[in-house]
Parts: C-alpha cells; structure tokens; sequence
C-alpha cells in the first residue's frame, strides 16, 4: 500500500507479476496472468475516494474485497484511519473472463 499525498495517488498491490492493466478513467486496474485483479491505482484520490488528503496521509490499513461475476467486477476498500473506519465501493463494468462467482479478499497495511 502506498499513499503518494504530493500526485494524491493510492495504489494498492498484491505483488504479482502483472500480465495487463485497464485504465478506467482515474482508476488503473492491474490484472494478473489468471485474469484476476492484482492492483489498483486510484489517480486524484482523495476526489474520487472523497477523503481528504491528509486523512489519506494516515491511512494506517485496507482491506480489498474483490467480486468477480460475469461481465462484472466489484472492488470493496475498508479504509482504515486512527480513529475511523469508511467503506468505498468501486463497481467495474469489466469482463476479465470470469464465469462463476468468486471473491477474494486482500489487507494492505504501512509499514
């Protein structure tokens, strides 16, 4: 997990090799070589997360869930701040292939 507050970037990585990214306007999608989300770069984000950037420069953890459905991607993030908690969801209209339901579910924390 890295917050760049100066570009107010946030992206998230699960540290696998990368085989595509999709970029979606100010969201940049990095799918792995099973056609599973391995990231997320989130560009303007405290505009698009509607957090302010100094709560951002204090995220302390993430939770990501992600739910793959036919034609459809749905990404959860529990942002975790010192003394709260928000929940952002980030519906995709994508189709990496997937023909069940499944989820999977990452934490990112600072170091």
């Amino acid at each position: 997990m890295n917050y760049d507050e100066e570009e107010d970037i946030l992206s998230l990585s699960m540290e696998r090799k990368i085989k595509a990214s999709i970029d979606i306007g100010d969201f940049i999608i990095d799918i792995d070589h099973n056609d599973f989300v391995a990231g997320i770069e989130i560009i303007n984000a405290s505009k698009n997360l509607n957090i302010l950037r100094e709560q951002l420069e204090n995220l302390k953890k993430v939770s990501m869930t992600i739910t793959y459905k036919p034609n459809y991607v749905y990404i959860l993030l529990i942002m975790k701040f010192e003394d709260k908690e928000k929940d952002v969801s980030i519906p995709l209209t994508i189709d990496l292939g997937h023909n069940e339901v499944t989820s999977e579910n990452t934490q990112f924390a600072i170091a």
